[in-house]
């Protein structure tokens, strides 16, 4: 007789419970022995009663598990419990509990994915727990790269993941996030807003031919909302003004930080320049002014002609 056990998550968590799961049932010596979607309830549990000579202990994966419907009453004295030789895991997105009888929920291993935060101090501390369980750790700035340029937790998981295998002593820094976490375009825009920020010519005209293949208008709301906080910064001379500033615009760490360095490097008044090209070049491609890249690019090097100290 089969055991169940009921998987239930959604998206990417679901994806990890069910891999997790199905890697722990291997090294307890259960071989993934089929799929499948759906079917009948009672197919299911007569049909997975027993396996193959070489097959003492097997494992059966029912994704879409809903397809199934609800568990039919007469059927409870095919389960087993967790001494089963055969193991049955039923994946489903929602909740399932009404699925199944009362008297049939203690049979049953329940199973559900880890509840992810994606906001603030909390998912960042959850990061940093998961990259240490992986054996690496990642620099304060590399991890509020990380942390601030992928939302979703599962993904930045995937990309740890990537960062394991070029950790070098298990230490990672920010550049090796820059590197292995983020695909051209996104490099491409990264390299445009911190070399604006820090005035350095060769990381923004490195940056500037791979992003002119796209779309003017994300590049321009990824500028405002770097410079908008640049500009706010160098209005208020006090740091508590400063801060609260930072706040209301809910800037992260990374780009506070960098919103910081281009105050230090250009003027109150240049900066508000830069902030009004911007929403130029915007309104333009709004209505139809498709001149967007070449305003764009000439607000881009104006700026960066204007700064206090340029490298190079």
């Amino acid at each position: 007789m089969p055991h169940l056990m009921v998987a239930s998550a959604a998206g990417t968590s679901q994806r990890r419970l069910v891999s997790e799961t199905t890697r722990q049932e291997l090294e307890k010596g259960y071989a993934l022995a089929a799929k499948r979607e759906g079917g009948e309830w009672k197919d299911l549990l007569s049909s997975e009663n027993c396996g193959g000579l070489f097959e003492a202990r097997r494992l059966v994966l029912v994704e879409e598990a809903h397809l199934l419907g609800k568990f039919p009453p007469g059927l409870e004295s095919m389960l087993e419990g967790q001494e089963s030789a055969t193991h049955v895991l039923l994946v489903y997105a929602d909740d399932p509990k009404t699925v199944f009888p009362k008297e049939v929920l203690p049979r049953i291993r329940w199973l559900r994915g880890e509840e992810l935060p994606r906001f603030g101090a909390a998912k960042q501390r959850w990061v940093e727990a998961r990259a240490a369980k992986m054996g690496i750790g990642v620099s304060p700035e590399g991890m509020n790269l990380l942390v601030e340029s992928v939302e979703d937790p599962e993904e930045i998981v995937s990309e740890l993941s990537k960062l394991v295998l070029a950790s070098k002593d298990g230490l990672i820094g920010v550049e090796e996030v820059r590197a292995l976490c983020f695909d051209e375009g996104e490099k491409a825009l990264l390299s445009l807003l911190d070399g604006l920020c820090e005035a350095d010519i060769r990381k923004v005209a490195g940056a500037l031919p791979h992003l002119k293949r796209r779309e003017p208008i994300p590049v321009v709301a990824a500028l405002h909302n770097r410079f908008r906080l640049a500009f706010y910064r160098s209005v208020f001379d006090s740091p508590r003004l400063a801060k609260s500033a930072s706040e209301a615009l809910k800037a992260r760490p990374y780009q506070e930080r960098q919103a910081s360095e281009a105050a230090r490097h250009y003027e109150r008044k240049r900066l508000g320049e830069f902030m009004k090209q911007l929403c130029g070049v915007n309104i333009g491609e709004k209505s139809g002014n498709r001149s967007g890249w070449f305003d764009l690019e000439l607000a881009i090097l104006g700026l960066l002609g204007a700064a206090k100290a340029t490298r190079r």
